[in-house]
């Protein structure tokens, strides 16, 4: 979906995201922005104004959040937020932050503003600052928000940031921390990987959370607040930049997407094999095995530190995926999510594209690509 004018060459895309619910796209551009409809394609908005960094929207409302790039008149644009209304064409307010903005997540009731080591949390009904988490190091921005107003639950990665995670050691890698916005405080830290994360996804209710590590082969999902583990999936043997996660709203399956220029979907519903008594009474003793892991990993975090157990491999063996896709441009970063109410996968690539694949709910396999869109300013 690039900006670029139909009379210009087009421009390159800095930013691409779905919105909440994965009805809407919004892209940045080194021209200015776009937001559209997904499926049907319908452009809904549009407007040429400059580098745009990172656009975010809240649902299909008319609320949006924007940075502009470096390269515009400010020098400092890329650490100003602006909150718009699309429909008024109006500035609501603007916030300056001491550096660069790497993200911004929001719900109905949050904003989170991600920068490198700190995480600003408002009230989004009036944009008072409610809290500023200290995160250490985080790069990557890896963070993900629940979308629902009920478990307005945040989840970081942990490492490095001992003075909002107590019992996690300044230099361990692989934790991950919920965060609860309505009570600001911690509601749990555990350790999902035994390299530091990559990648971390929350489904739209807040009860479900995805993980990737720097490797990118194992895919890991737990249940939110507690962390207890639910499904673990290999995504394949070589290493790999994990892009983005979602679920799709009735949290059966799981899109990966990386930098291997493939997409995975995985299958979150037990199969029939698994449903037997026999299978039941497995699980439930290895959920018992890793939460003893975990009272007596606790207990030694100030002598040792935490570690994943030995026998996590053993616990069960990663599913493969039930469904893929190839892209057309695998060099091109691209994100992708599962239609709330049509069986197709919907890929958002950086090459300025919005690509459509049948999704066999019943049977998986490879998806079939049925429709390319590239969206211009008009």
């Amino acid at each position: 979906m690039s900006i670029a004018a139909p009379s210009r060459a087009r421009e390159q895309v800095l930013s691409a995201q779905f919105n909440q619910d994965f009805s809407c796209v919004a892209v940045g551009t080194t021209a200015g922005y776009l937001i559209a409809n997904c499926e049907p394609y319908a452009q809904v908005h549009a407007k040429l104004q400059g580098p745009t960094t990172l656009l975010r929207m809240l649902f299909s409302t008319s609320l949006v959040t924007l940075v502009s790039g470096p390269e515009a008149r400010n020098q400092a644009a890329d650490r100003r937020l602006q909150v718009l209304n699309t429909k008024r064409q109006s500035v609501i307010c603007e916030l300056s932050f001491p550096s660069r903005i790497l993200d911004v997540h929001l719900n109905r009731r949050r904003l989170v503003v991600v920068l490198e080591d700190s995480l600003y949390v408002y009230d989004i009904s009036n944009m008072k600052l409610l809290h500023t988490i200290e995160t250490g190091p985080n790069p990557l921005a890896v963070c993900s928000l629940a979308a629902t107003s009920d478990a307005s639950y945040l989840a970081y990665a942990a490492q490095g940031a001992p003075s909002t995670a107590h019992d996690v050691d300044h230099g361990t890698r692989g934790h991950v921390l919920i965060y609860n916005l309505m009570t600001l405080s911690v509601a749990h830290v555990f350790e999902a990987h035994r390299s530091r994360i990559a990648c971390v996804a929350m489904n739209a209710s807040g009860t479900m959370l995805a993980t990737a590590s720097e490797k990118g082969t194992i895919i890991r999902v737990f249940s939110v607040p507690d962390g207890r583990p639910m499904y673990q999936f290999r995504r394949g043997s070589y290493a790999a930049r994990i892009y983005q996660m979602t679920f799709n709203a009735a949290n059966t399956l799981l899109c990966v997407t990386s930098d291997s220029g493939t997409v995975h979907i995985f299958r979150l519903t037990p199969t029939t094999k698994n449903d037997s008594p026999e299978a039941a009474l497995e699980a439930k003793q290895r959920l018992s095995l890793f939460s003893q892991w975990r009272k007596q990993s606790t207990a030694m975090a100030g002598a040792l530190g935490t570690y994943l157990p030995s026998t996590w491999q053993d616990m069960w063996e990663p599913s493969r995926d039930f469904a893929w896709l190839k892209l057309p441009s695998p060099s091109q970063r691209a994100v992708a999510a599962i239609n709330n109410t049509l069986p197709i996968v919907m890929v958002l690539s950086h090459d300025g594209h919005l690509y459509t694949y049948d999704l066999d709910l019943e049977r998986g396999g490879e998806c079939r690509l049925t429709k390319s869109t590239y969206g211009t300013i008009h």
